[in-house]
C-alpha cells in the first residue's frame, strides 16, 4: 500500500512546518518588498504585508517557493517513508508552483501526481484537507485524483478591486486602461478564468463598491449555481473587514446559513491587488 504525502503552498494558509505528522507538507511562498525578500507566514504575515501597503504605499512583489526549498521539503517528505506525493499548488494561471513541485520531485526521485487547484485560500486549503482526509480512508491515488479534480471543477474564485491602480504599478494592466477606468470610476469585477489555468480575467464592470461587491454574489447565485448544502464559502479581503461581514450576510440572507468564512486574503494575491479588495470563493463538499 502507498504511503502518500500531500504538498502545498502557503497560499491555502494553512500553517508552514507544523502539519507533517498529519502528511501535510505546506512550503513558504516568496514575499519581496523593496529590496528585501520574506518567506510567507515564516518571515512576515498577510496583514504585515497589508498594513506596510497602506502605510508606506509600496510595491509587493510575490514569487514561487525557490527550487532548493521545494526539494529539502520533498527529501523530507522521502526520508520519512512517503513515496507518493499528492502536490496541490497554488492556480497554474497565478504562480509556476506546480512547475517547481514537479521538477522538486523528479530530483529527488519520488512519484508525483500534480493537481492544478486553479484557486488559492479557502479553496485550496479545502482540496488540502480532503485530499488528507481520503488518504487517512486508505483511498487509492486515482480515486483521491477524481475527487479534487471534480471538487475544482465545482469551485470558483471572483475578486473586486475599488481601482486599478495596484494592478498597473505591478504591471497587469495598461496605465491608459487604468487612468480610463478612473476617469469612467468604474469598478472591475473578475475571476479566475479555469480555461487559463486559473489567471484573472474580466467578468464585469460597475460603477460602485457596493454595487460591484453585490454583482458578485447574484452572479455566484444565479450563474454558478451554488447553495448553503453542498458548497462552503470565503469572502476574503485587503483591510476591508466590515465591507466584507457586509457582504457575508448578505449571502446568507440570499441562501440561507452556510459554511462561510471571513479573513484576510494571502499575502500573495491581497499583494495584487491592492488595499480595499475583496476576493469571494467557493467549493463544492466531498462528503464521502
Amino acid at each position: 500500500m502507498q504511503k502518500i504525502a500531500i504538498l502545498a503552498d502557503s497560499g491555502c494558509q494553512l500553517p508552514v512546518n507544523q502539519l507533517e505528522d498529519q502528511g501535510i507538507f505546506i512550503v513558504p511562498l516568496t514575499i519581496t518588498i523593496g529590496e528585501k525578500s520574506y518567506l510567507d507566514q515564516i518571515d512576515i504575515d498577510s496583514l504585515t504585508v497589508f498594513e506596510k501597503m497602506e502605510k508606506d504605499n509600496v510595491m509587493v512583489m510575490t514569487s514561487q517557493p525557490s527550487i532548493g526549498v521545494l526539494e529539502e521539503t520533498v527529501k523530507r517528505i522521502k526520508d520519512a517513508g512517503y513515496d507518493h506525493v499528492i502536490a496541490l499548488p497554488i492556480a497554474t494561471g497565478l504562480s509556476s508552483t506546480l512547475n517547481g513541485m514537479k521538477l522538486a520531485c523528479d530530483m529527488v526521485d519520488i512519484d508525483v501526481t500534480l493537481i492544478d487547484t486553479k484557486a488559492t485560500a479557502r479553496n485550496q486549503k479545502e482540496l488540502v484537507e480532503t485530499a488528507q482526509r481520503l488518504v487517512e480512508q486508505g483511498q487509492d491515488v486515482p480515486f483521491i485524483k477524481q475527487v479534487l479534480e471534480d471538487m475544482v471543477d465545482h469551485s470558483g474564485t471572483i475578486i473586486m478591486v475599488p481601482n486599478l491602480d495596484h494592478l498597473k504599478k505591478g504591471g497587469r494592466i495598461t496605465p491608459a486602461v487604468a487612468l480610463l477606468a478612473g476617469l469612467l470610476k468604474i469598478v472591475p469585477i473578475m475571476k479566475l478564468n479555469y480555461d487559463l489555468g486559473g489567471k484573472i480575467d474580466s467578468l464585469d464592470k460597475v460603477r460602485t463598491v457596493k454595487k460591484a461587491n453585490l454583482k458578485i454574489i447574484q452572479h455566484m447565485v444565479e450563474e454558478c449555481h451554488i447553495n448553503s448544502q453542498d458548497y462552503v464559502f470565503a469572502i476574503e479581503h485587503v483591510l476591508s473587514q466590515d465591507l466584507a461581514l457586509e457582504m457575508k450576510q448578505k449571502l446568507i440572507d440570499t441562501i440561507g446559513d452556510c459554511d462561510i468564512i471571513v479573513r484576510e486574503l494571502p499575502a500573495v494575491v491581497g499583494a495584487h491587488m491592492g488595499v480595499g479588495g475583496i476576493g469571494y470563493q467557493f467549493i463544492k463538499k466531498y462528503e464521502g
